[in-house]
């Protein structure tokens, strides 16, 4: 996807060896480093993370629950996103998934991707299983007129108690109207109406900078989603990584990432640890509250040189 990446493995993690790279890549990377090796890549600037997070919030038996456990700002941003639908006279529902419908979504979806800068159309890709599962989404749309102007494809899976929105789009027009914030949150009614206990935004890339930005991590943390190893909630979904951020040509300044928070001494390494966030930045002065979110052991900032 264009990220300029060294792999090294363990050894020249930790003798220095990866340094012949670090003019030439963004990231060095460890791929499956074992869990021993954690305290050792960890002390050299490699950070342990799961490959992928899940987004995940509890759907709790009421709206008016969900609400409280935000913010009061975040609480009044959701509220006045819906007032805004309303006034521009947008019509949100939930319908069935359709040949006709997804086709519908994937023409808004293309849109979106191709505005950015290492836009991937992953759902385009995976229409065929997407079609293959249609009985089990339910398709959150927002409609002004008769267009679609905003879609989230929710899939319903009662194995993992849990609603998750796997796809959205919406319009550039309505983006700035926070016309997502309705999706969302309607997928947390969806969740709820099913007798689910977990909404779930998806998985992402555990690198916060580059495909995904990181103010989708801050968006997503705002609407009361806690990020969580991809493994946790599915086993096998991903890999493990121990990452090292030397340098911002594609990628972007701040990139976040998030680790395993090192263990106390004498316990032992685990992918249950709590999670820790990382803020790589060449500013010293990086104002890091934007990028709040529940659930995190802790928030450090990584400086990067300019060099």
């Amino acid at each position: 996807m264009g990220l300029p990446m060294a792999l090294v493995d363990i050894e020249q993690a930790l003798n220095g060896r990866w340094r012949q790279f670090e003019d030439a890549v963004d990231m060095v990377r460890v791929q499956d480093p074992p869990v021993e090796s954690w305290p050792d890549l960890r002390e050299a600037g490699f950070l342990p993370k799961p490959q992928v997070v899940m987004w995940r919030a509890e759907a709790l038996d009421s709206e008016e629950k969900y609400l409280a456990a935000l913010s009061g700002k975040d609480r009044y941003d959701i509220r006045a996103a819906y007032r805004k639908a309303a006034e521009a006279e947008l019509r949100v529902s939930a319908e069935s998934l359709s040949v006709p419908l997804l086709d519908e979504f994937l023409e808004l979806y293309e849109r979106q991707v191709s505005g950015m800068r290492n836009g991937w159309a992953v759902a385009v890709q995976q229409r065929p299983q997407i079609l293959a599962e249609a009985e089990t989404y339910r398709v959150v749309t927002v409609r002004s007129g008769g267009a679609l102007v905003g879609a989230c494809l929710n899939q319903d899976l009662p194995a993992h108690d849990e609603m998750r929105a796997r796809f959205s789009a919406v319009t550039a027009g309505l983006r700035a109207d926070s016309l997502t914030r309705v999706l969302y949150a309607e997928t947390v009614r969806e969740a709820r109406g099913r007798g689910r206990r977990w909404a779930t935004l998806g998985r992402d890339i555990n690198l916060y900078g580059h495909v995904v930005k990181a103010g989708l991590f801050s968006f997503k943390a705002r609407l009361g989603f806690v990020p969580v190893p991809g493994q946790l909630v599915e086993p096998g979904s991903g890999s493990h990584q121990a990452d090292r951020v030397v340098r911002f040509e594609e990628l972007d300044d701040p990139t976040l990432l998030l680790s395993y928070a090192p263990r106390p001494a004498g316990e032992a390494e685990s992918v249950a640890a709590p999670l820790q966030l990382n803020v790589y930045t060449t500013s010293e002065a990086l104002d890091v509250r934007p990028f709040r979110a529940p659930g995190l052991s802790a928030t450090t900032v990584r400086c990067v040189s300019r060099s």
